[in-house]
């Protein structure tokens, strides 16, 4: 796990260095460990190291036998050892590190490569006989990939910082209608204008001649669902293939050459990769983190106790208090993007712990929801006659937390700026039942723009790396296949998920209802808080919505509007992003 940056010019050499060491420090947080540069006059990369495996021999950038490949990669390759067999009669590795694995496979197959990649990656492979620049990004979308393209030449980096740096770059009003739409930004759009993100599951190539394009190479994808109810014999087939796939893609998961750890709440998500995880661990008694709240009646700890007793675990549960709200705003500078979701803090909160105890890579149950249609959200929208007829996203947002009708998003952005963008998405799910249509678009859009961005950002925040087996694209494939009658049960509660591990779970885990996963959105809002971010005057300061529409929904949220609220929630959390991020990295620049 690491982060890079670099720079390309395809047509000309470079007039002025895209890349010095200022950019990478940026990207410290992410790799500690050590760094390494490559530079020519069309091409430069460079890396932070964040050692997992091969801790002495793995360092980057990595190259081909003879150099005319270069590739900088962050994240991890789970099938390497594979590829390694295959690959190795025909090739001289240089080290153990997972990544090598690259630069041979694309000698071999060029930029079809990635295709034979399992993991969580993004990566930026330099051709240099062909002059070409190859960026990529894994299926689930769990590493970034950040990029901006000016006057012929290609900037990338791991995060957003760094692509800042040699100038201002505006927020984007097309940008900040996504976010009061979606609460994050999809890609490829970032909040600021010219930079992007690289969508899940795509290549960016760039080449002599012409602009970047963008190459998809995997989608998810869902068949429309029948609604024919399964006999029990198929319920247990479905099961028994589930908890086999989930459990090769844990195992694969758990080689690591540093301390590892599992998150575990009292769900059945993360508590189904601790109990197929843990006891594969033969280096050391398994380490567990559980977050609690004090006085909220969506603490789970005590059930994640319960887990951790029968595994033997070292269990740490960490107690989040409402003073602790205060930190939102070193959080949302390390995300770099706002996004609404009252999950950021307790994310944080439980990567700190991982950190204190001196653990560096964990397992976490993250996608499970997506996959197993576990929000409320998905049961309310599939069963309200009143979306008889809707578009499929507007289906899907109905019901989501934190966002806006168009209307209210006209009026707070003085004009319509829907521009159709998810006209093709739309179209490719009213092919689907309901719950299809939102699955499809929940894991095309919300698992890698704004859960992965959460996980990935609070994570490496602090030098850790975070692997989700949910999100191991043949785990994803096969969950796309199960009949809906399998998958979520009458009372949409992940049915197939729960009785693969009825052998392997407490009831107090496989009985309980889905808890929220988040810090209550009141403990982040108060009169002096609000007003001093939210007040007419902060808002027109910050010029992102119109201050007007802010204050009478304000006033419709002290009124007692529980919606009302929760928008409030969000444009809150735009405005902290604003503070917190957007003024603080404009003076760093102007600095």
């Amino acid at each position: 796990m690491c982060g890079f940056a670099g720079g390309f010019s395809p047509d000309k050499r470079f007039e002025n260095m895209p890349l010095t060491t200022e950019h990478l420090e940026l990207l410290r947080h992410r790799g500690p460990d050590g760094q390494g540069f490559y530079a020519d006059d069309h091409a430069m990369l460079g890396f932070r190291r964040l050692a997992i495996i091969d801790l002495a021999g793995g360092a980057q950038p990595i190259y081909s036998e003879d150099e005319q490949i270069v590739v900088v990669v962050n994240g991890e390759i789970y099938n390497h050892h594979e590829l390694r067999q295959q690959l190795q009669e025909r090739h001289r590795f240089r080290s153990r590190v997972d990544g090598e694995v690259l630069v041979h496979l694309y000698e071999e197959r060029g930029i079809d490569f990635v295709k034979e990649l399992r993991g969580m990656f993004a990566f930026a492979l330099y051709d240099r006989k062909a002059r070409r620049l190859v960026l990529g990004r894994d299926r689930a979308g769990q590493k970034p990939l950040y990029y901006k393209w000016d006057q012929g030449t290609l900037r990338f980096a791991s995060e957003i910082k760094p692509l800042l740096r040699d100038g201002h770059a505006p927020v984007s009003r097309a940008a900040v209608a996504d976010y009061l739409r979606f609460g994050y930004v999809p890609a490829p759009r970032t909040i600021f204008e010219g930079i992007h993100k690289l969508p899940a599951g795509t290549l960016l190539v760039a080449e002599s001649g012409a602009a970047p394009r963008l190459v998809p190479y995997w989608r998810l994808g869902f068949t429309h669902d029948d609604g024919q109810m399964p006999r029990p014999l198929e319920v247990e087939q479905w099961s028994e293939a589930l908890r086999s796939t989930l459990h090769e893609a844990v195992r694969i998961r758990l080689e690591s050459e540093v301390p590892m750890g599992f998150l575990l709440s009292g769900g059945v998500d993360s508590a189904s990769v601790f109990a197929l995880g843990a006891p594969g661990l033969e280096t050391h008694r398994a380490r567990a983190f559980t977050i609690g709240f004090k006085g909220s009646a969506i603490d789970e700890s005590p059930a994640a106790a319960e887990v951790a007793r029968r595994y033997e675990a070292d269990h740490r549960v960490i107690h989040l208090e409402r003073e602790q709200a205060r930190t939102l705003d070193d959080i949302l500078h390390q995300v770099e993007e706002p996004v609404s979701t009252d999950a950021l803090l307790p994310t944080a909160a439980v990567f700190d712990a991982v950190a204190r105890a001196g653990v560096t890579t964990v397992l976490s149950g993250e996608g499970s929801d997506e996959l197993f249609a576990g929000y409320r959200k998905f049961a309310v929208a599939t069963q309200d006659p009143e979306l008889e007829g809707a578009s499929p996203l507007d289906r899907y947002l109905r019901h989501e937390e934190f966002v806006f009708s168009r209307r209210e998003r006209a009026a707070l952005l003085g004009e319509d700026l829907d521009d159709g963008r998810f006209d093709e998405l739309d179209r490719e799910a009213r092919e689907l039942d309901p719950l299809s249509q939102m699955l499809l678009i929940e894991t095309r859009l919300r698992l890698p723009d704004r859960i992965n961005l959460r996980l990935d950002r609070t994570s490496m925040a602090r030098s850790i790396e975070a692997r989700a087996p949910f999100m191991d694209h043949r785990v994803m494939e096969f969950a796309a296949k199960i009949p809906h009658a399998v998958r979520t049960g009458p009372d949409f509660t992940k049915r197939v998920l729960r009785r693969a591990m009825r052998d392997f779970l407490p009831d107090v885990v496989l009985s309980a209802k889905k808890a929220p996963f988040h810090a209550p959105d009141t403990w982040f809002t108060g009169a002096d808080r609000d007003e001093s971010l939210l007040g007419a005057s902060a808002v027109a300061e910050a010029g992102l919505v119109d201050a007007a529409a802010v204050q009478a929904l304000r006033a419709r949220a002290r009124a007692g509007s529980r919606s009302a609220q929760e928008r409030v929630f969000s444009l809150y959390v735009l405005h902290a992003w604003y503070h917190a991020f957007h003024r603080v990295e404009r003076r760093a620049v102007a600095a």
